[in-house]
């Protein structure tokens, strides 16, 4: 009995999962930056994590646009090569490989950007992708001390910020756009335990570095404001990438789970519009401080708009990173 529940299941499950991939396929097509090629022409995107998932296929989408798309990445070598296949398959799907100079795909280069090591130089650019993540890892610190998630989700990007924020000015008007997600739901603010010292769970502490960023968005939204620097927040969905490597799955139940994601879950490329729409749309030209998903302003729960929490945390994060002694 418990075989033939078992095979009812996995029916019932293929089933749904293949009458939603038949939706799919007749559903709307991407969104291609809310634009056509060429409209990013002339300007400089540096995005975080870019070698693989949301920041590739965000690199890949930007380029097409004719942006010049810094690939911020720890690993140079990995980095390297995500940037020779997207390369390659610009040049496959009938278009000028970037850094050519016939038509309008744009340059693509590898930088090394270390967000767990707050340690960051970049050039001015007219756009800045807040990307990179981690998610539920097991207890771990960045060589500076910090707690991973809430040290590379948060405050790596909260660093890397303000370091650029006088070439972004400089290059006004430009555009932040910093990838956070639906789970900060499920996050507070414990200012007591930022650095989960006194206790470690990482599926909340996933959850409050999201809730960080959309509070840190809503923040220097306020602080930017006249300078013609932008600043706007969105969750991608669920994504199929890598980004859920430390979460384990039984063997027996990986390809139920595999074809669940398939199915239900978004690709990169699917994932990563809202971030393209952000950085190139004229649709938000002069929108700041928003929180964003599927390219539509979205609504905040409370605990994501409150102000004094907001301020206070900026003022712990310039603390942390050594902005201010």
């Amino acid at each position: 009995m418990a075989l033939v529940a078992t095979v009812a299941a996995l029916l019932a499950a293929l089933g749904g999962a293949l009458w939603l991939a038949a939706r799919r396929f007749v559903g709307p097509s991407v969104r291609h930056g809310g634009g056509d090629s060429g409209l990013m022409h002339g300007k400089t995107v540096l995005i975080t994590g870019a070698n693989s998932g949301l920041g590739r296929a965000t690199a890949a989408e930007l380029l097409r646009l004719g942006a010049r798309v810094i690939m911020g990445c720890r690993d140079r070598a990995r980095a390297e090569e995500a940037a020779g296949q997207l390369r390659r398959e610009l040049r496959q799907a009938g278009g000028p490989g970037p850094g050519s100079d016939a038509g309008e795909a744009g340059e693509l280069v590898v930088r090394e950007l270390d967000l767990a090591s707050l340690r960051s130089e970049e050039p001015r650019l007219d756009v800045l992708i807040n990307n990179a993540g981690i998610f539920q890892c097991p207890y771990m610190k960045t060589e500076d001390g910090f707690e991973m998630q809430f040290g590379v989700n948060h405050l790596g990007h909260f660093l890397l910020t303000n370091l650029l924020l006088g070439l972004l000015k400089s290059s006004a008007p430009s555009r932040i756009v910093v990838v956070s997600s639906k789970l900060y739901k499920y996050g507070d603010i414990n200012f007591e335990d930022l650095n989960s010292e006194q206790s470690y769970n990482k599926s909340f502490c996933y959850s409050r570095s999201k809730l960080a960023n959309i509070l840190f968005t809503r923040e220097l939204a306020r602080r930017l404001e006249g300078t013609n620097v932008t600043v706007n927040v969105l969750h991608p969905g669920i994504v199929r990438t890598n980004l859920g490597r430390h979460i384990h799955i039984p063997l027996l139940v990986k390809p139920l789970f595999n074809l669940v994601s398939w199915a239900f879950f978004k690709t990169p490329v699917e994932g990563a519009q809202t971030s393209v729409y952000l950085a190139s749309s004229p649709e938000v030209e002069g929108v700041s401080g928003k929180y964003f998903g599927d390219c539509k302003e979205e609504a905040l729960l409370p605990k994501a708009m409150d102000e004094s929490v907001a301020r206070k945390l900026w003022d712990i994060s310039e603390v942390m990173v050594g902005i201010l002694k």
